[in-house]
């Protein structure tokens, strides 16, 4: 099977009519060499595609044309794709099959396979519903009135055929008055069933071609196209421009995968009504006359529009049938906006602001009064719920015309009854009023223009879990429209903004009291609301929200040059859970690392390492199998395990054997995260605010001072996560940048200490304590007594040999002890007391008269006063740190209450104090040229730092390849079980 690469390159092949002669080489391998394959595959590529016959390389390898597109309908209904439109002049003009019969088939196939309605892909499942009017809803209906039937249709040996449950004629569909009609199969029967309107109608398409729908009679029109007589033709040309509107009546159902519908996607993500569609075909470089297509068939589904030229007027230009004003009239009813907010007024500011503000007051003092109320409700709202007033937040008046305009529409809105759920919103209304203030000659008044939005614009990313909060959550009836219209189409432009805020103006906190988890639904869209209202006027072209799983979809290039063309910058949300394959080129407030499944992990573990502050952190590769819990974990009632492809959860330590089940499938990364209850946390954004006494605190922080060495905390936003176990963290006093890992054969090995040494919880631990930063560097300390392996904790790819010391075991410490008096961030490297500061002093003693004795005494010893003085030099060498450990103990400004556990760049949707700090940052300096400018800079060297210590945890330092490791575009899992100990990460042997 060839690889979708290969197949896509062979696709191109035969879009492109390249003959076998010219084909490259390698391809012609994966074709065996075979021209008879080639010629196959362009047959069964051109079926499967819609290629049209003439002109195209399957003319070449398949001589009958009428049986070419009999075999082309046939294939598309069995593989459930949308009716070939651009072949509509063979297929409904010679064939007489039209999208009506050709759905009925499909549908009809359908209920007689007994599939269910999912399996129609996402435009197939609109097209249907939009011409047969048959839904989710329906289509159930009818699988229940055929099995009602089946019963008594047995008795005749007979099943009922679908077709009779389906409808006789097409609904009513929208045609647009500049869409073109063309006459279709029309025999001498169907002469006697029309009218003299319609026959005269047809005789004039026969003998003058094509006419403009708009030209002819509405009603007309209409009957002739649900009687199968005539077909539509959309023309989009390469100097046409298009919006996407929120999306109306589009299935969510499943994606197909095909040429076309990926297409489909690209023009979503990357269409603006800024660009025409010869920029657009292009900027994603592909065929025009296929952009051309797709855009037609999305403004033939009603998800896409064509826009007027500026400067056209369409009553002057183009005169239509008088039977057409009804339908314009339903049309601009049908469109009616949203009653008028505060929310609505943001398009409309202008320099003279000030001066417009006492103006208005001669028009409407009601407005004003609700102007003024707005500038504190639409502040920021604080973790106590009240608001809080930024003056980057407030936004000015609206100009005197826009007030009075949106006062005549807001009255009109009242008179009208209200939609269904699916009513479209698309027209903003910010558009429709613009559309309909007064036009004014350039230079004359201050009215507001298209041109205000023109212009790069700021980009804010967000992921599928955001559209999933706004659609799960039920907050409002119009919001789910737009939140399809944010997963599918990819994009939330500028010009539907205001009816977006509309809708989440309509969320209240208040109505998630008592909701338990559902209340995070209603706090991101509230967040999301305000965190719009802050950052989409950071430039005159406004803000556009974006999908990263739609972007993924574009290739690099594709991408960044939609990214450079439209944005000025983008905004990310944090934290994402899709992957971010290649970082942006232009300059972008997010991550600075190339996402992956696994790349939480070893940020995580990145964070603890450079600032040498973290809870005890195991990150296990895949196969490991724990039969004890890790000495590093004891004291610790609550972990935190982070694994692929899912959120992090809770875990009591006495479960850990639950952790095998997820090292078969995948590494994960498990943390001390409390001691009887899970750690508490808490979120500080940066860039810090020196002004902001809350946030001193976190300024002097250890972990902090640390961060702000290696990571640009001062250029780009983001928040630090701090955890509180309970244990305070002393931190890393020998602090390296560089990871060090020994190969456990590497390592030299002690002789058997006596048992009084290694019995003693205190002694061994002080020394794991005091020795653990020459562990690093260093390969003459004895590291058995440090983390003796025997292999009866834990099986691994990378077995040690088994330890001199494996028949001694230390002493679990009282889990008590650790919530009173803890001496470290992992419990169980360093814990004292006052008969453990006896035994030490005693020891040390000890150790210092038989370390003299030696070189006094020649008199022989036994094997077990041999050993004394080996850890005698070892505890002479570290004395003085182990005394200045055991002095420092009581000393609670060397440690800190909050370790580091996370930290992320971005803007948080679910926290509200750290969601206003950031965009008030934001706003106040971040957005400037000046910083703009050093970000990208700044973040290709975290990045770099970041790969580099990825590298270095992947192979021991004895290791020779280690230098030729190259990090691809996705995070490699670990190889060699890590651990997170002593404020370092270093090698776990398995204890």
């Amino acid at each position: 099977m060839m690889s979708e690469k290969v197949s896509e390159d062979i696709g191109n092949c035969v879009r492109q009519n390249i003959p076998w002669a010219s084909v490259p080489i390698h391809l012609k391998q994966v074709l065996h060499n075979n021209q008879l394959d080639y010629e196959k595959y362009v047959f069964n590529y051109s079926l499967k595609n819609q290629l049209r016959f003439r002109g195209n390389l399957v003319s070449k390898v398949f001589r009958h044309e009428q049986r070419y597109y009999e075999l082309l309908v046939q294939k598309s209904i069995n593989g459930l794709l949308l009716f070939p439109y651009h072949l509509a002049d063979i297929i409904t003009k010679g064939l007489r099959v039209t999208p009506f019969n050709y759905y009925l088939d499909l549908v009809s196939q359908l209920l007689r396979n007994d599939k269910s309605y999912d399996t129609l892909p996402n435009f197939t499942a609109a097209d249907c519903l939009r011409i047969l009017g048959i839904g989710r809803n329906e289509y159930l209906s009818l699988i229940s009135d055929l099995k009602t039937h089946t019963t008594r249709a047995l008795l005749f040996s007979a099943k009922p055929n679908p077709l009779d449950f389906l409808p006789r004629f097409p609904v009513r569909v929208c045609i647009e008055p500049w869409w073109r009609i063309e006459v279709g199969y029309v025999l001498e029967a169907d002469i006697r069933f029309v009218t003299t309107a319609e026959r005269s109608l047809i005789d004039d398409l026969i003998d003058f071609g094509s006419q403009t729908a708009g030209k002819c009679d509405y009603a007309v029109v209409h009957s002739l196209y649900r009687k199968g007589l005539i077909y539509l033709d959309i023309p989009i040309s390469g100097e046409d421009r298009i919006s996407i509107p929120p999306l109306r009546n589009f299935v969510m159902n499943r994606t197909s995968g095909d040429h076309f519908e990926n297409l489909l996607y690209k023009i979503f993500v990357s269409a603006d009504e800024y660009m025409t569609i010869s920029e657009l075909a292009q900027m994603l470089q592909v065929d025009l006359d296929s952009v051309k297509q797709a855009v037609s068939l999305l403004c033939r589904l009603g998800f896409s529009r064509r826009k007027e030229p500026v400067g056209d007027s369409p009553s002057i230009d183009v005169k239509y049938h008088a039977s057409w004003e009804q339908y314009q009239l339903e049309q601009s009813t049908s469109r009616e906006p949203p009653q008028i907010t505060p929310l609505n007024y943001n398009n409309f500011i202008t320099s003279e602001a000030t001066a417009e503000r006492a103006e208005a007051a001669q028009y409407s003092p009601v407005l004003v009064k609700a102007q003024d109320k707005d500038n504190s409700s639409i502040g920021y709202l604080s973790s106590d719920g009240n608001t809080s007033d930024f003056s980057f937040a407030n936004m000015p008046s609206p100009s005197p015309q826009a007030m009075q305009t949106d006062s005549e529409v807001h009255n009109h809105s009242e008179e009208q009854e209200l939609s269904s759920e699916l009513d479209d919103l698309s027209e903003s209304t910010t558009k429709l009023s613009i559309k309909e203030l007064p036009t004014t000659p350039k230079g004359e008044g201050n009215l507001p223009s298209l041109s205000e939005k023109t212009g790069k614009r700021v980009g804010f990313l967000f992921d599928s879990t955001l559209t999933a909060f706004l659609m799960m959550g039920n907050l409002s009836p119009g919001l789910k429209n737009h939140a399809v219209t944010m997963f599918e189409v990819g994009k939330l432009c500028e010009e539907s903004i205001d009816s977006f805020l509309a809708e989440l103006e309509k969320v209240s906190l208040l109505d998630a009291e008592g909701e338990g988890d559902v209340s995070r639904y209603f706090a991101h869209a509230v967040i999301l609301r305000s965190t719009i209202c802050s950052l989409r006027h950071l430039v005159p072209g406004g803000l556009d929200l974006l999908r990263l799983e739609c972007l993924e979809c574009l290739d690099q290039k594709t991408r960044d040059r939609v990214l450079e063309k439209k944005y000025k910058f983008v905004i990310s949300a944090t934290p994402l859970t899709a992957t971010l394959s290649h970082i942006f080129s232009i300059p972008f407030f997010g991550q600075y690392y190339r996402g992956s499944d696994s790349s939480h992990m070893w940020t995580k573990l990145f964070y603890n390492h450079i600032t040498g502050y973290g809870p005890p952190s195991l990150f296990l590769s895949r196969g490991t199998v724990l039969k004890t819990l890790p000495r590093i974990f004891l004291g610790y009632g609550k972990l935190l395990v982070n694994i692929l492809h899912s959120d992090s959860y809770v875990l009591n330590s006495e479960n850990f054997r639950n952790l095998n089940d997820q090292l078969k499938n995948g590494c994960i990364l498990v943390q001390g995260y409390g001691i009887r209850q899970p750690g508490e946390l808490r979120y500080e954004a940066f860039p810090f605010n020196a002004e902001d006494p809350r946030q001193l605190e976190w300024i002097n922080h250890k972990a902090v001072q640390q961060l702000t060495k290696y990571l640009d905390l001062e250029h780009n936003c983001g928040f630090i996560t701090f955890l509180n176990t309970g244990v305070p963290d002393i931190g890393c006093e020998s602090f390296d940048l560089q990871v060090h890992l020994k190969h456990p054969k590497s390592k030299i090995k002690s002789v058997n200490a006596p048992k009084s040494i290694v019995t003693a919880p205190t002694v061994s631990n002080a020394l794991a304590s005091t020795t653990a930063p020459i562990t690093v560097s260093t390969v003459t300390q004895p590291q058995d007594l440090l983390s003796p392996a025997d292999g009866s904790e834990v099986t691994s790819f990378a077995r040690l040999n088994a330890s001199p010391l494996s028949g001694s075991q230390l002493k679990s410490p009282d889990e008590n002890y650790f919530a009173i008096s803890p001496q470290n961030g992992s419990p169980s490297n360093v814990y004292t007391s006052v008969d453990c500061n006896e035994l030490l002093a005693s020891e040390l003693a000890k150790c210092d008269a038989d370390s003299a004795a030696t070189h006094t005494k020649n008199e022989l010893v036994s094997q077990s006063s041999v050993e004394i003085p080996i850890i005698a030099t070892a505890l002479n060498n570290n004395k003085g740190a182990i005394l200045e450990s055991v002095d420092n103990s009581s000393d609670d400004t060397t440690s800190e209450a909050w370790t580091i556990l996370d930290v992320n760049f971005g803007v948080p949707l679910f926290d509200v104090d750290c969601n206003t700090r950031i965009c008030e940052q934001i706003v106040r300096k971040l957005h400037r040229d000046d910083n703009l400018q050093v970000l990208p800079g700044r973040a290709e060297q975290m990045n770099e730092t970041f790969l580099k210590f990825v590298k270095q945890c992947m192979y021991f330092e004895e290791e020779p390849n280690i230098e030729q490791l190259k990090i691809g575009k996705v995070l490699p899992y670990p190889r060699i079980n890590l651990a997170f100990e002593n404020g370092r990460v270093c090698y776990w042997s398995g204890r």
